[in-house]
């Protein structure tokens, strides 16, 4: 399956969220991604999807974001792949990264699934042309494991070799060897890829836990998944949350990039879910994004 280059002005928008997303203390709102995870209801049930991408595609272009995040699932079915793409170019959307869900815990994967699923990666990134792709960091593991650690670190550093032109980034999801902010960062420092880093969410929703990790973490920080939450974890504005975006996003190194993950409307059961909703407040996320930068 082969799909031709993408058009000049897709190239373009590339570009300017792959090389150099900030020109202002703030992120220019532009480069933010959209995460089709948000749009998708089903995302942590036993069905994932419930949603098509095909469907979604012109109604994110309508939104106004041209640039996404993609939720692996919603590419389950290669045979749309030529379609997908289609989509894509008519609607100047540009996939930026791919969300994996490849799972590289040596307790539940054994080495030929983790081969089986590097070699779809690698298919879909040059099918699709993402330059990053999200990755677990050992969902499920203890980072005090030391020979799981070990046996994890290994593979990671097999599967940042097979996509030498891909960004991996490890996620710094809870529940896994990110509750240990050290432990996470020292897999990184151990693997010492030019093409690995680390995707920022706070692994714990409370403030100065969060920015302690942000700032322990910064050097090696090419990405940022934006959603937060209230005291009880129920998800809310990222202005009205417990993590000081305005800060971090400030704070944050030029060439960080970053994805709208969620927002609160889209945290329901698939019959309640409502596409408009949750695309006009990903909107005012973005609109809020563009006001810190007129501060």
């Amino acid at each position: 399956m082969t799909a031709a280059g993408p058009s000049p002005s897709l190239l373009d928008i590339s570009a300017r969220i792959c090389s150099n997303p900030r020109v202002i203390p703030y992120p220019d709102p532009a480069t933010i991604l959209l995460h089709t995870i948000a749009l998708e209801p089903a995302r942590w049930t036993s069905q994932r999807v419930s949603q098509s991408l095909l469907a979604l595609l012109p109604r994110i272009a309508a939104a106004g974001f041209h640039a996404i995040e993609v939720f692996e699932p919603h590419l389950q079915a290669q045979e749309q792949w030529p379609q997908i793409q289609s989509v894509l170019r008519e609607q100047g959307i540009t996939p930026v990264v791919l969300s994996s869900y490849i799972d590289l815990n040596p307790a539940r994967t054994p080495d030929q699934e983790i081969e089986q699923s590097t070699q779809r990666i690698k298919a879909c990134c040059a099918f699709f042309g993402f330059k990053k792709l999200r990755v677990f960091p050992g969902s499920g593991m203890q980072p005090g494991d030391a020979e799981s650690v070990r046996i994890y670190t290994e593979r990671l550093a097999r599967l940042v070799r097979a996509l030498p032109e891909v960004d991996i980034l490890l996620e710094t999801h809870d529940h896994s060897l990110a509750d240990d902010p050290a432990a996470v960062l020292r897999i990184v420092q151990a693997v010492a890829a030019p093409n690995l880093g680390l995707l920022y969410q706070p692994t714990l929703f409370k403030p100065q836990e969060a920015w302690d990790q942000f700032q322990l973490q910064k050097g090696h920080i090419r990405h940022l998944h934006l959603q937060n939450r209230n005291e009880e974890l129920g998800f809310v504005s990222l202005a009205s949350g417990v993590v000081q975006w305005e800060k971090i996003l400030g704070a944050a190194d030029a060439s960080v990039g970053a994805t709208l993950e969620f927002v609160p409307s889209g945290i329901c059961p698939v019959e309640q879910f409502d596409l408009e909703t949750v695309l006009a407040q990903a909107k005012a996320e973005v609109e809020w994004i563009a006001g810190l930068g007129k501060k």
